[in-house]
């Protein structure tokens, strides 16, 4: 009842302007932490403070087919000598340390400055690369573009004509880069978590629906458990055939591709790997897609490619994209690495867009959002 009563004194934070009294609460539902992040800061300021965070959806069957949400209670600070009425939250709706962690995760994305703070450099400075560091771009791209020949001419431009610089050689530079072919026998290769499974539902029906292809699934474990309840789910949804066993499994060909599903691989057991590696040459598989989630920590990312060099990895998959602030920090994995990019890949469940256009995907969320909201008109039209 006392739950109830709080929830009543609640306002669920829409798109319009909020009133920001001392000691107000709102409630948001959003997709991910930095999500939450953002929505806070612009809407409740950036001395707002969370007081709950709980996830909500994603139970039974819907689990299958949509994403689970984050429900998040901010509230803005009573001044100290201003009497504020607490009504008490049940203990089991009392943030756990785990579901606050959810807001602190990838802390180097969510020190990106804030708008007022981007206003204040760009009124400063011409220094184009100095707004974009602070906007949160990488800083290993940006030395990156440092190196790059024409250099002298892009540090002294405009910053709308920074923009567009980076956009043209960022572009020149990916389709420059050397192609492995997609064969007949695709395997789905990365560590547990990383949304692999959920990256071959979206193969699967690319192929079925798009692409008049019929294609087939084999489970592998090697002595690792693969349960295949929702990939099997699946593949009855779109007409798929998920076999078990090597032995069973028909010729595969372009018109019939053969699609393997490995299990989760520790990045800290290179013996896991090595068994991979191991079966896939046995079952002359050509084509290994490495699946990233876009979301981790660099070193994660470049252990994980590593390992995938390891097995001989061809070609790489970007899931979780749209949890990024913006995918700088994916170019240098892409320019860096002879690994053909394939696809991109959004939201958590299997109805999330899935783009295998790479370079628009990468290039449409290449600049920090804050440099929106400064209005720089040349910029959006690039």
């Amino acid at each position: 009842m006392k739950l109830q009563l709080l929830h009543d004194k609640m306002e669920t934070l829409t798109n319009s302007k909020p009133e920001l009294k001392p000691g107000k609460r709102f409630r948001l539902t959003v997709k991910s932490a930095e999500e939450a992040v953002r929505v806070i800061r612009e809407k409740l300021g950036d001395s707002a403070r969370v007081l709950s965070v709980r996830q909500v959806g994603g139970e039974g069957l819907k689990k299958f087919i949509s994403s689970p949400k984050l429900e998040v209670i901010a509230e803005i600070p009573a001044e100290e000598n201003d009497p504020v009425e607490e009504e008490p939250i049940e203990k089991e709706d009392s943030p756990t340390e785990k579901e606050l962690n959810l807001l602190n995760a990838d802390s180097k994305v969510q020190e990106s400055s804030s708008i007022k703070e981007v206003t204040e450099i760009s009124s400063k400075t011409n220094d184009s690369f100095e707004i974009l560091a602070k906007t949160g771009f990488d800083s290993q791209l940006l030395g990156d573009i440092e190196s790059w020949s024409n250099w002298s001419q892009i540090k002294d431009l405009s910053l709308a004509e920074t923009l567009k610089e980076i956009t043209v050689g960022l572009s020149d530079r990916y389709r420059s880069l050397s192609t492995s072919p997609v064969g007949d026998r695709i395997a789905l290769i990365g560590a547990p978590g990383v949304g692999k499974t959920t990256t071959l539902c979206k193969f699967l029906a690319h192929d079925v629906f798009m692409n008049k292809k019929a294609p087939n699934v084999l489970k592998i474990e090697n002595g690792v458990p693969n349960p295949d309840d929702a990939l099997r789910i699946f593949c009855e949804v779109v007409g798929v055939t998920l076999f078990r066993e090597s032995n069973q499994i028909p010729e595969s060909s372009d018109d019939c591709p053969l699609y393997l599903d490995f299990p989760g691989l520790s990045l800290s057991q290179g013996d896991e790997w090595t068994k991979a590696k191991e079966s896939l040459d046995q079952l002359n598989v050509k084509t290994r897609v490495l699946v990233l989630n876009s979301a981790y920590d660099k070193q994660v990312l470049n252990r994980t490619i590593s390992l995938g060099n390891n097995i001989e990895a061809t070609h790489l998959a970007f899931s979780h994209f749209d949890e990024l602030t913006n995918s700088t920090k994916l170019w240098p994995l892409l320019l860096r690495n002879n690994l053909t990019p394939l696809c991109i890949c959004n939201g958590q469940n299997v109805t999330g867009d899935f783009s295998t256009n790479v370079l628009n995907q990468m290039i449409a969320r290449t600049f920090p959002e804050e440099l929106y909201a400064r209005g720089f008109s040349t910029y959006r039209n690039l």
